[in-house]
């Protein structure tokens, strides 16, 4: 899965194997920053031997610039040799000039490599810390079990300053970043630190604890929490305006990269849990046959929690939903709405990926002379208002709206 040149670059070498088997089948290639010297630690030596891989891959072998995964190399910074000390900013500093260079490069690295040395409280912290830099500098990837990071927003301010000290190596007369890292988690286990977070939770006002087990994605105690909530309001109430700020807040975190999507599903999930759980407790409308929408998550896509919560509100509102289901294509989506009369269509999706189906699927509806029979609802954590109604509202032939929510949806099936 990866070439480098630790042996060379001859005719015998493990480069020109690998490299001519990705060549043949048209596979994307991970290039690690080894030469014949050995392996890069310094920015200045990663960044030229990353150059010598782009410039071999792309023009002796006719290997594309975006199926070129650069690793910049991770070295733990954690061993106290001065050496090393300088290991951290050295990569960063490597991924952030190839990007410049390069912008059609990928780049990935081993994670965890940063930590090795310290506990594993404190490897979480710096990991996470660490990655949120690299994802700052352009990385596009990381090779790391999801349980070895965290969201930067669950962790203390002053870890992530320690953290950010060492990674800089900023040292000044009487403070190592160091020592004072294995200061803060002396004692300190995984299971500790997971004990501590939930006391600070159960301290919580009811409202702040029910918004923050979304954003943390916490289950324990969460029908506990609902069912206290029941007592003073109604279902749809929570779920509007607690619920969904945690949700929103998620968003926010996963779109400025300090949320990775394994963090953004666990909150989804807990969502999830609990909209199944105050459903029987909201309240119908009275009015019925308002319209029919059919709902799905487009071709590719697996996320459905924000489509699963649409159906809620707007069946709970007297609506006909037609929910047909993730990965769709659009030729699905017509038949349904085609054999369902439906009024409108309501399409969704997470990755970025899907917004370009989105717009190919819009596409679609016009040369099939459809667009002025349907009008499209689109939502997902990847779009954005300005995309859907200025962007997309050009190229589609009849009405298309954005919906941030559940509840803007509800609003626009209403208008």
């Amino acid at each position: 899965n990866s070439v480098n040149y630790e042996d060379g670059d001859g005719p015998e070498s493990r480069f020109a194997k690998v490299t001519r088997l990705a060549a043949e089948h048209g596979a994307a290639l991970i290039a690690l920053t080894i030469d014949e010297e050995g392996q890069a630690r310094t920015a200045e030596h990663k960044v030229a031997v990353a150059q010598r891989l782009i410039a071999d891959l792309t023009g002796n072998w006719g290997i594309r610039e975006s199926d070129i995964l650069i690793d910049t190399l991770t070295f733990t910074i954690c061993t106290g040799q001065e050496e090393s000390r300088k290991d951290g900013v050295a990569t960063i500093e490597a991924i952030r000039e190839l990007k410049k260079r390069h912008p059609d490069v990928q780049t990935t690295l081993g994670l965890s490599n940063i930590s090795f040395g310290l506990n594993p409280a404190a490897r979480v912290v710096l990991n996470s810390v660490f990655l949120d830099e690299c994802v700052k500098a352009g990385l596009d990837s990381a090779i790391v079990h999801a349980s070895k990071i965290l969201p930067i927003a669950r962790l203390e301010e002053e870890q992530v300053e320690v953290a950010l000290d060492l990674i800089y190596d900023r040292r000044a007369e009487g403070y190592d970043p160091l020592q004072r890292l294995m200061e803060l988690f002396e004692g300190v286990n995984m299971k500790s630190l997971k004990e501590g977070k939930a006391e600070e939770l159960a301290a919580l006002p009811l409202d702040e604890r029910l918004k923050r087990r979304i954003i943390d994605g916490e289950k324990n105690g969460l029908n506990d929490d609902l069912a206290e909530a029941l007592t003073s309001r109604k279902a749809l109430d929570i779920v509007n305006d607690t619920l969904l700020d945690g949700m929103k807040v998620v968003g926010e975190l996963f779109g400025s990269g300090q949320m990775q999507l394994p963090f953004v599903l666990q909150s989804a999930e807990v969502m999830k849990s609990a909209v199944a759980y105050l459903e029987p407790h909201m309240e119908k409308s009275d009015a019925e046959g308002k319209g029919t929408i059919v709902l799905a998550t487009v071709r590719g896509d697996v996320h459905d929690i924000g489509k699963n919560l649409v159906d809620i509100i707007l069946s709970n509102n007297g609506y006909n939903v037609v929910n047909i289901g993730i990965k769709q294509p659009v030729s699905a989506i017509l038949e349904a709405a085609e054999e369902h009369k439906a009024d409108v269509i309501g399409m969704s999706g997470l990755l970025v990926k899907s917004t370009v189906i989105m717009k190919e699927n819009l596409e679609e509806l016009n040369q099939r002379k459809l667009a002025a029979h349907y009008p499209v609802i689109l939502g997902g954590a990847a779009l954005t208002r300005a995309y859907v109604e200025q962007d997309l509202h050009e190229i589609y032939e009849g009405e298309v709206r954005y919906a941030r929510d559940a509840f803007e949806g509800l609003r626009l099936m209403d208008a």
